[in-house]
């Protein structure tokens, strides 16, 4: 586990130095960490309209308030770094689209699902929180959504915990590792979509700026034809020039 943890840190605080290298591109980020938070409030508030067990309901309703409250505190903070007009704002959080994933999982599935998110969630978020401690506005923003994360991965291995001990212990470790496939191939595609687009971009400007280069220099290079050029015998009737063509 700490290595996982460590990788994970490095990873983040590699993709932030790269990335994340102007209040520009970390209000970008911002937003789709907004329309991410506004999505999962949707399937919470959907979860918690399903569920049947009153302690459980009651912890998705209060989970579903919590990301809608940080999909509005990243919305703020996002306008705040760059002053993009709200407009811009609207338009991303258009993306926060339900998946139904209470229905498509089931119970267990999705305590997984919740669970093993947000503990990545709130690692990330801690990472960035100790990242930007120089600018207070920031750092108090991941801390507080940190704060909220982390009772979700409680709650949610609580959950799990209780139906471990109800005798589902064999479906609990079945729905966890499916998860973990299951975004560790999410992972491998987002990876694979991101290195076609790089090579993509690498191939054209080799392409243009090494390839069609050599081509002009050979054409150059080429000795022109010079002196008195003997033309070509014009047809002489219709039905030559029709057979010519």
């Amino acid at each position: 586990m700490i290595a996982e943890d460590s990788f994970g840190e490095a990873f983040t605080l590699l993709a932030v130095r790269l990335r994340w290298r102007s209040d520009r591109a970390l209000g970008d980020y911002l937003r789709g960490f907004s329309a991410t938070e506004a999505g999962s409030a949707l399937d919470m508030l959907k979860a918690a309209e399903l569920e049947t067990d009153p302690k459980l309901r009651t912890q998705f309703f209060r989970h579903a308030l919590d990301e809608a409250r940080h999909a509005e505190l990243f919305r703020r903070a996002a306008s705040d770094l760059d002053g993009a007009p709200s407009g811009r704002d609207d338009t991303l959080v258009i993306r926060a689209t339900r998946q139904n994933l209470f229905a498509r999982y089931g119970l267990v599935r999705f305590l997984a699902f919740v669970f093993l998110s947000e503990r990545s969630a709130a690692r990330t978020f801690e990472v960035l929180r100790r990242r930007y401690a120089d600018r207070p506005e920031i750092e108090a923003l991941f801390a507080t959504v940190l704060k909220d994360e982390r009772f979700h991965v409680a709650y949610s291995q609580a959950a799990l915990a209780t139906l471990a001990r109800s005798g589902r212990a064999a479906e609990v470790r079945m729905a966890l590792w499916s998860i973990r496939i299951e975004s560790a191939w999410a992972a491998y595609k987002r990876v694979g979509r991101v290195a076609s687009d790089a090579l993509a971009r690498v191939l054209s400007a080799l392409l243009y700026f090494i390839v069609l280069p050599v081509f002009v220099l050979l054409e150059r290079a080429r000795p022109a034809e010079t002196g008195w050029q003997t033309p070509r015998q014009l047809a002489s009737s219709l039905d030559e020039a029709r057979r010519e063509g």
